[in-house]
């Protein structure tokens, strides 16, 4: 009987802990409160390198850019002065406009283009910072060289038409939104 008995307690017990739930597992603590990292990225580096030697040109044509532009903006005042806005013209100053002008143009392409074939940069969070301002400027200033570089070849080819002094005008003023843009651009990286 009591062999009977404890065949009894056994198998019930073993019904028991069949039907009784597995304790739960506690959740681990090797979680992200964050959010699961991004993995890291790849970088080239020998993109990297020439990235930074023509972003470095670039800074420094730049600066060159400003001093050009400056030189051009400096003749460009004096030669429309001697031209439309004193006595008779004497055209002192029109070469040294012309080659301004001209070489105001050629750094303006050459500084472009070394930012335009440096490699592309790895990507950055969106926002207005100074790379966003610096392209906004230059932009401004790209569409004002294009047309001080249309505007500048037509007044010269109205001469002797009673329009040269308003065209002349209104090629001064772009000249100065350029300068403007063109100092605010290099300002932006520099300050």
């Amino acid at each position: 009987m009591l062999r009977a008995m404890a065949l009894i307690l056994v198998a019930s017990a073993a019904r028991g802990a069949e039907q009784q739930p597995p304790p739960a597992e506690e959740p681990p603590l090797d979680f992200h409160l964050l959010g699961e990292p991004k993995p890291p990225l790849k970088v080239d580096q020998s993109a990297l390198r020439r990235r930074r030697t023509l972003l470095t040109l670039h800074q420094g044509a730049g600066m060159g850019l400003f001093a050009v532009a400056l030189a051009n903006t400096i003749v460009g005042q004096l030669n429309y002065s001697d031209r439309f806005a004193s006595g008779p013209s004497t055209g002192r100053y029109q070469l040294a406009h012309q080659i301004t002008a001209y070489g105001t143009l050629g750094v303006f392409g050459a500084t472009g283009l070394l930012a335009l074939l440096a490699p592309r940069p790895l990507p950055r969070s969106p926002g207005l910072d100074r790379i966003w301002w610096h392209k906004l400027t230059i932009g401004a200033a790209a569409a004002g060289m294009v047309a001080e570089a249309v505007l500048g070849i037509w007044t010269a080819r109205r001469e002797g038409y009673l329009n040269q002094p308003d065209l002349a005008a209104v090629h001064l003023a772009i000249g100065y939104f350029t300068f403007a843009a063109i100092s605010t651009s290099v300002g932006v990286i520099v300050f």
